[in-house]
């Protein structure tokens, strides 16, 4: 989708910083960078995250208002300087001519970050498939059937709930792939209404991209999640039926949630994260410890024998021996 957006006009930004696989290995990395600093765009997503002891895969329980911790804010001018300093006026959530999509698979849920230290965020575009595409897509990065079923309902319910009052457009991949010529056409409409002036040819171009694509095999899970992928869906389904398409200003009857399910399983795999991050800072700290004491030991034997040197030079002269 991003790059069908790309494709009428706009400037692609975004994607993801490689990241080690959680499950161990190096992961591959993940990225749809174009060279605007994409690896940037994620390190600072990351960078929040980790503040509020998360990360891309287990991403921290926000509460409303959760951007306007203390924490948050004194991070916020230097992080968003840093991005606007990288892509200059390309930046989505900068002044100038030129207008950009901002694509980040991972960091959904800190869309309420940007709008709150940045008013360049204009509108959002929520896009999202069935749940077995992002389970395939994230086994790769080590991310089990289960855990990456959780971070779907996770990053969707992250951004449909911090675009409210941003006009929105919503869209469901699956059926765009069933007709894209309908779908961007609608898109341009979205776009149009936002004030950008697309080039001619912008929805043939889109369609040409979107079409390219259709020959991508299928993603398949295996029948041990057919049933929870099949249950995760029918949770978000009114969610996500109520999102799809384009909205003037996004602003749904109810409030969306996770699952008891997903909150307890993102919680267990925070609280890994920070047993590990503990283990580790305690060897360092162990280890910061021996080389101190190694440092004394060593300083100490050297005063040791330099006061025996000087002790042996101030001794009177032996007595002569007849």
């Amino acid at each position: 989708m991003a790059a069908a957006l790309a494709a009428m006009g706009l400037r692609l930004l975004g994607g993801t910083s490689p990241v080690p696989a959680p499950g161990g290995g190096d992961g591959g990395d993940v990225s749809t960078a174009d060279n605007s600093g994409a690896a940037l765009l994620g390190l600072v997503g990351d960078e929040v995250l980790g503040e509020l002891e998360g990360t891309w895969w287990a991403p921290p329980e926000l509460s409303p208002g959760w951007e306007d911790l203390p924490e948050i804010a004194a991070l916020a001018s230097r992080l968003v300087a840093s991005v606007d300093d990288l892509v200059g006026t390309d930046s989505p959530l900068s002044p100038g001519p030129e207008k950009a999509v901002w694509y980040d698979v991972r960091h959904a849920v800190l869309l309420p970050f940007w709008r709150r230290y940045h008013p360049g965020v204009e509108a959002a575009v929520i896009t999202w498939r069935r749940p077995a595409a992002t389970v395939a897509e994230l086994a790769g990065d080590g991310i089990s059937p289960i855990h990456g079923l959780a971070l779907w309902e996770a990053q969707l319910v992250g951004a449909c709930d911090g675009a409210h009052g941003l006009p929105v457009l919503g869209v469901d991949v699956d059926e765009v792939m069933a007709d894209p010529k309908q779908w961007a056409a609608s898109a341009a409409s979205f776009l149009e209404d936002l004030g950008l002036e697309l080039p001619h040819g912008a929805v043939d171009r889109a369609v040409a991209v979107l079409e390219a694509s259709l020959g991508e095999p299928a993603t398949e899970v295996g029948e041990d999640i057919v049933a929870e992928e099949a249950t995760m869906a029918s949770r978000l389904e009114g969610l996500l039926d109520e999102a799809s398409g384009a909205h003037d200003r996004w602003d749904p009857p109810t409030t969306a949630t996770l699952s008891p399910w997903t909150a307890a399983l993102l919680a267990a795999e925070r609280a890994a994260r920070l047993s590990a991050t503990q283990a580790a800072n305690a060897w360092l700290a162990a280890d910061g410890a021996h080389r101190a004491m190694t440092s004394a030991l060593s300083t100490l034997e050297w005063t040791v024998d330099r006061l025996a040197a000087t002790a042996l030079s101030e001794l009177p002269p032996a007595p002569h021996q007849p």
